[in-house]
């Protein structure tokens, strides 16, 4: 071909060095990105699912509750412990253990929240009664309004 000034130009050809070297190259941004993709997800906070910032118990859950005598629910991202504690007031706290983040559990025949994982204790008000629990659990706000049971944030820390 000719090129403006009556130049003459050659396209490269693809060698095999040169088709090697994109191979090559693409492979390691695809294995970059799938180290880095997973780093990054791991160390950003997860958003709000949906700003819930109160829930009402269902039926079933209330049944659940009256049972077992505490369930787990979803407050957003948050994991909440509902129980009925000894005075017969239904009480929220986290269910995220301070310590390494393992789901407690209600105890009823002792009236303590209790971490499986090391053994963490803590009172019905979150405080730490004994194990590596460093702080004591968020308490959320219970209202109970004729047969609906709500909770929402606002309860402060114990």
């Amino acid at each position: 071909m000719d090129a403006p000034g009556g130049s003459v130009t050659r396209e490269a050809p693809v060698t095999r060095r040169t088709l090697l070297d994109v191979l090559l190259g693409s492979s390691a941004l695809a294995w970059l990105a799938a180290v880095v993709y997973p780093v990054l997800r791991y160390l950003t906070p997860p958003k709000d699912a949906g700003g819930a910032n109160k829930v009402s118990l269902t039926a079933e859950q209330k049944g659940e509750l009256t049972a077992k005598g505490f369930l787990v629910v979803r407050l957003g991202t948050d994991r909440v412990l509902v129980f009925r504690g000894q005075d017969q007031k239904v009480h929220a706290l986290s269910a995220r253990c301070t310590h390494e983040g393992c789901t407690v559990q209600y105890v009823p025949t002792e009236a303590l929240v209790w971490c499986a994982c090391h053994n963490g204790k803590f009172n019905p008000d979150g405080r730490v009664i004994s194990g590596p629990p460093p702080r004591p659990l968020v308490a959320f706000a219970v209202s109970t309004e004729g047969d609906a049971i709500t909770v929402s944030r606002g309860g402060g820390a114990a």
